[in-house]
């Protein structure tokens, strides 16, 4: 006679026989069955079907439970296996013929066919979730196994959540984002990459949604030849990013693209420059057209060197013919006129040689180096020796800062500087002390430390080491309401009667600066001499 567990008598331990009642092998199994019962991880209870006369369902039995189960189930009022075992199932739960998990285990019993159901209860302010199995066992027997699937629930909401925030992320970024998975065969070897995330950015500078792209290969989106598989091979093997920009024919689009290796694939950031690009053109017709001016302005220069020049010369080698050999056959006023005229043709010639000058200041990155300031500044004095001899003036040199630079611009720079310096004195103030008296200093200076003017922009103001170079003189100075003006080409603050030149020195001493990236200003007061304060950065 086959005997089920069910129908076996419960002794001293719920569902374990004695030993004296029962065959050794119906004992062994007795035993074992315990042994499940106890080290089970799962809950375990058993129940048989209460049925009326009619033959229908109405209530359960506990037979057994193990203490997984009784622990999970009655929390609320502590009980042991003996409480339980024999009671009916509505003793405790009185309403539960009202819950479909009634209806699961009548539908198991009369059935046969195992059920699974998952329940969700808040247990003192926790959340608990029981995973439910319910299968037929024996005569009207109901076996049911727990599991509380509560960890896993919270890791799912956890990842839900980073999932929710990681997509936050991808979708408030700028850049376009899209995300490839290898492709590979049986023998492991790459054969293209699959599309498995873009961001809405992404969808938004393509004009497509994520259905056009997710589960695509790369080849058949945006087909490309073996070198660039090649490419995206090293990437994959050795994570070394990639970075390149890219016209996008069927977007009409320049894009700034990076490549960056995740895992077996590779993610690719890209951003629209398409207006940089634009404004890059722009830039380059921009260079290209200053580049045919400067051809212009060079075949001017040629023009003025000699077109010009030669039919002052004659004007000039006319007019001291006409002062040496025919000057007694002119009248006084006729004679004054060939004066004038002279006068005004080497005026003209001097402007001429200040202008071909102006336009030949080129900055060439070959002929810049480290120039000793120190030795340049007293070449220049050496060759203005005469002039600072007839007006008796004192020059003193200080000790000057080593830049880099053009020695042949720098050299125009301070003639032009020292030069005017010893030009525009106070008359009657030649001899003794009054002399013209001009200093020529410098320093290394951080950015806070650079002398404040106009002439200094905003953009000066970084973290880089400058050379600061300071010319004083003690002539007639100026008003600073003309500061910018002096730097002008063709711009004076005085007549020509009273001070020679055509008034492009200084104008070539601010283009000397731009070339070398540098600033010149100045600070004077009329009357009071002058300081102009040049600004070389140090690389």
């Amino acid at each position: 006679m086959n005997q089920s567990f069910f129908d076996l008598p419960t002794g001293g331990l719920p569902g374990v026989p004695a030993p004296e009642t029962v065959s050794p092998t119906i004992f062994e199994q007795s035993l074992l069955w315990q042994q499940v019962l106890t080290h089970s991880v799962n809950g375990m209870v058993g129940l048989t079907a209460v049925r009326e006369t009619t033959g229908q369902v109405i209530d359960f039995q506990y037979r057994f439970i193990n203490e997984v189960a009784l622990r999970d189930t009655f929390r609320s009022r502590p009980a042991d296996s003996h409480d339980i075992t024999g009671k009916l199932l509505t003793e405790f739960f009185p309403s539960i013929r009202q819950t479909v998990l009634w209806q699961t285990y009548v539908g198991v019993v009369e059935t046969g066919q195992p059920s699974r159901a998952e329940q969700h209860y808040n247990l003192d302010g926790r959340d608990v979730w029981v995973s439910q199995s319910a299968s037929s066992f024996g005569q009207d027997g109901l076996l049911l196994f727990y599991t509380e699937t509560s960890e896993l629930h919270t890791a799912a909401r956890r990842v839900a959540r980073q999932s929710t925030l990681l997509n936050g992320v991808l979708n408030s970024s700028p850049n376009g984002i899209i995300v490839y998975e290898a492709i590979r065969d049986s023998d492991h070897q790459l054969r293209d990459f699959q599309t498995i995330l873009i961001n809405r950015a992404f969808e938004t500078m393509t004009g497509r949604d994520s259905l056009y792209f997710v589960g695509q290969s790369l080849m058949n989106v945006y087909p490309f030849g073996p070198n660039r598989m090649e490419r995206l091979r090293e990437l994959i093997d050795t994570g070394e990013p990639i970075h390149y920009d890219e016209f996008i024919p069927t977007l009409g689009r320049w894009l700034d693209i990076t490549l960056t290796r995740l895992n077996d694939g590779f993610v690719a950031t890209t951003t629209d420059i398409t207006a940089e690009r634009q404004v890059r053109q722009q830039l380059e017709d921009t260079v290209q057209e200053l580049r045919r001016s400067n051809q212009d302005l060079e075949q001017f220069a040629y023009v003025a060197s000699h077109d010009l020049q030669e039919p002052l010369r004659k004007i000039v080698s006319f007019g001291d013919v006409l002062t040496n050999q025919y000057a007694n056959d002119m009248s006084g006023s006729a004679t004054d006129l060939v004066h004038r005229m002279q006068r005004s043709a080497g005026r003209m010639r001097s402007l001429v040689q200040d202008l071909l000058t102006y336009a030949h200041l080129s900055g060439n990155a070959e002929t810049f180096g480290p120039v000793d300031l120190n030795h340049l500044v007293a070449s220049v004095a050496d060759d203005l020796e005469m002039t600072i001899a007839d007006q008796r003036a004192t020059v003193q040199i200080e000790t000057l800062p080593a830049v880099w630079g053009d020695p042949s611009l720098l050299r125009q720079l301070f003639q032009n500087l020292l030069s005017n310096a010893l030009k525009f004195h106070r008359p009657g103030r030649t001899g003794g002390v009054t002399s013209p008296h001009v200093i020529i200093r410098g320093h290394i200076a951080s950015a806070d430390e650079l002398p404040v003017g106009p002439g200094i922009p905003d953009a000066a103001r970084t973290d880089r080491r400058y050379a600061v170079v300071d010319v004083v003189d003690n002539g007639i100075g100026f008003d600073e309401r003309y500061l910018d003006r002096i730097f002008t080409i063709f711009q004076r603050l005085h007549s020509p009667v009273h001070f020679s030149g055509t008034g492009m020195g200084l104008a070539i001493c601010k283009k000397v600066m731009d070339l070398h990236n540098g600033w010149i200003t100045a600070i004077s007061r009329d009357g009071e001499g002058a300081t102009f304060h040049l600004i070389l950065p140090i690389p």
